[in-house]
């Protein structure tokens, strides 16, 4: 038998402390990985509702001047209601259509979302949107269709 030998079971105080150590680290590490998750989505979605206004404001474009008519003037950019901004406004309807722009010359109310015969060509209309903290504004071109019919017509042998 040994009498004079003690065996000791569990853990010393200094693995205990090591183990809380690391543990802490893992959760630091987690939880950093959640809060940049919130912010990511955070700039997502705010990314996505300012596509989505530039894409519901060249919709309604788009369509006036595909179904022809559009009045020069008509569409213009107002101050936004909620100080954030332009929106692109219907002076026909009275009407904001679309909010979360960005002033494409030096205000809201100097920009003009929509110019007609562009290039000198009668039906082509260019249209400048831009969001809010961009610094480049996205530019389409539409053609009236009445007008290139007409077009085709006058110039068919």
């Amino acid at each position: 038998m040994m009498a004079g030998r003690v065996v000791e079971s569990g853990v010393s105080l200094v693995e205990l402390l090591v183990a809380l150590a690391v543990g802490m680290l893992v959760l630091l590490g987690a939880g950093r990985l959640y809060l940049g998750g919130v912010e990511n989505l955070a700039r997502v979605d705010d990314l996505g509702e300012r596509q989505e206004a530039m894409t519901l404001g060249a919709l309604f474009l788009l369509r006036d001047i595909r179904r022809g008519g559009v009045e020069p003037g008509r569409y213009k950019l107002v101050d936004a209601v909620n100080g954030e901004g332009c929106s692109l406004h219907d002076s026909v309807s009275g009407e904001p259509l679309v909010d979360g722009l960005a002033a494409t010359a030096g205000s809201c109310a100097a920009s003009e979302p929509l110019q007609a015969d562009v290039g000198g060509r009668a039906g082509l209309y260019r249209i400048v949107l831009r969001p809010l903290d961009v610094s480049e504004p996205l530019v389409l071109h539409a053609m009236d269709r009445e007008a290139a019919a007409r077009h085709a017509g006058e110039s068919a042998p």
